[in-house]
């Protein structure tokens, strides 16, 4: 009896470490994707900045139709998609501007910089003062880059990536990191998408 017992302990703890193993795998590589789709998105955002693509990374003032003023955000929230923003932060960030939208439709596109929306206090009073700040890092100063600190998984479909923000120094070729943030990933059809970026901390 007990030389039967035996092998089958032997298999349970096989089958157990074969699972745990695999588990392991998985996770691992899940890290490494995850990873590279916060880098990613970061690596646009900031280079997009940098180069002053502005309407490659925020929405831009245009004329409407009726030739009011209204906002185009297309290819913003294009980019958003290409870099693994899910559908419900696409969503919530397209909202996000109904009432910079709703404020811009009574202003002439014509009188639109000229004699209205001139100084800062008039996009704010409208919420329209996005581009007085960077939506994604926080603050009106841009970053050189980011670096993840740490990579946890708070279930199997959903990660918390926690990052800090660096400057680079020329003259002494060092980066100085500060600040800190996190993104929440989740899983989608077997692919990981950026669901929501908490708001800048310094």
């Amino acid at each position: 009896m007990k030389q039967t017992v035996k092998p089958i302990w032997i298999l349970i703890l096989f089958i157990g470490f074969s699972s745990n193993l695999r588990a392991s795998d998985n996770s691992s590589a899940d890290s490494i994707k995850v990873g590279q789709i916060v880098n990613g998105f970061y690596d646009w955002y900031l280079t997009s900045i940098k180069e002053k693509k502005y309407s490659d990374f925020k929405p831009k003032f245009v004329e409407s139709k009726n030739g009011m003023t209204t906002l185009d955000y297309t290819k913003y929230l294009d980019n958003l998609k290409v870099h693994r923003f899910s559908d419900s932060l696409i969503n919530k960030e397209r909202q996000s501007y109904s009432d910079c939208i709703e404020n811009l439709g009574k202003v002439k596109y014509s009188d639109f910089q000229k004699t209205t929306f001139t100084d800062l206090d008039e996009y704010e009073q409208a919420y329209c003062d996005f581009g007085n700040y960077y939506r994604w890092t926080g603050g009106q100063e841009p970053i050189d880059g980011i670096r993840i600190i740490d990579i946890k998984f708070i279930s199997t479909d959903k990660a918390y990536v926690t990052i800090d923000y660096f400057e680079f120094n020329s003259d002494e070729n060092k980066k100085y990191y500060w600040g800190k943030n996190g993104l929440t990933l989740k899983l989608v059809d077997k692919n990981w998408e950026i669901d929501q970026i908490d708001s800048w901390k310094n």
